[in-house]
């Protein structure tokens, strides 16, 4: 198998502010109309003492998807010619990871996509670092907007299934808004939560030294939503050393080759034209 690039999945959580006094007089927009804003827009920040910056592509030709690059400043130490007796220099220059952004509202959209680089960052730690800095440049932000990796749920259920009678401990972490569509009760007591307590947050903590049985509906259907569709995170212990679960380890990631041989066509423009795959939206 050649080399590929790997692409790392987040899902993007919307919440809408209150409306107080200055926002009453602003139209308000799509959270896609959000989205679309937020990732068409250069953004500058600092992130463990080092500039960045994200550049996008016109939009009019990556529509419906956003196509950007996210860069760190980079200072390295290199060497001139021989002739000149290798004499040492600063170089001044800058590694960029490409963004891919899916901002529309269906089942599966609102997803974001970032090159893993390792002379750029962990896109883990860039992807709530950015969402901050683009917010952060909003004159009116009507939404808060809140970043999770997609994560492996089946990994969680080999956990369970290698444990069972042995856990003790499972914690959900979940964004409470757009994450419980269905109208069962579970799903009205978290958008309660949202309504009533305005609440952006909701931690579930399961407990027992006797063993909790992790194979019913409820954590079926929470660790899904919180893994599968990326609203949270997982974690979870049991009986034994170190035996521990963790949904942040588990992140899903997409892949794409290298160029073939002879071709020269930037990241860029190639993962433009295979944004659909990189997002899950097209099955190999």
């Amino acid at each position: 198998m050649g080399k590929e690039h790997r692409f790392d999945l987040f899902r993007l959580s919307l919440r809408k502010r209150e409306q107080i006094d200055i926002f009453e007089a602003i139209d308000p927009i799509s959270r896609e109309e959000w989205i679309r804003n937020l990732f068409t827009q250069k953004t500058s920040f600092r992130h463990h003492g080092t500039n960045y910056v994200y550049v996008p592509l016109d939009p009019r030709h990556t529509t419906p998807y956003i196509v950007g690059r996210i860069g760190r400043e980079v200072s390295e130490i290199e060497n001139t010619s021989p002739e000149d007796g290798y004499r040492e220099y600063v170089h001044d220059a800058w590694k960029a990871a490409v963004v891919v952004v899916d901002p529309s509202e269906h089942q599966d959209g609102q997803k974001l996509a970032i090159q893993f680089h390792p002379n750029v960052g962990k896109p883990s730690t860039l992807a709530p670092r950015l969402l901050q800095a683009m917010e952060a440049q909003q004159d009116w932000p009507q939404y808060l907007t809140a970043v999770h990796p997609i994560t492996n749920t089946e990994a969680f259920w080999e956990f369970v299934k290698r444990n069972e009678g042995k856990i003790t401990y499972i914690r959900f972490e979940l964004e409470v808004p757009n994450m419980f569509g269905g109208d069962d009760q579970y799903a009205e007591d978290m958008k309660a939560y949202r309504d009533k307590e305005k609440a952006q947050n909701v931690a579930i903590e399961i407990r027992s030294p006797d063993g909790i049985d992790a194979d019913t509906d409820r954590v079926r259907y929470t660790a899904e939503k919180a893994m599968g569709q990326g609203t949270g995170n997982v974690r979870a212990r049991a009986v034994g050393k170190n035996n521990k679960f963790s949904s942040k380890k588990q992140q899903e990631s997409a892949r794409i080759p290298t160029e073939e041989e002879g071709e020269r066509r930037p990241l860029i423009e190639r993962a433009a034209d295979l944004a659909s795959r990189i997002l899950g939206r097209e099955q190999d």
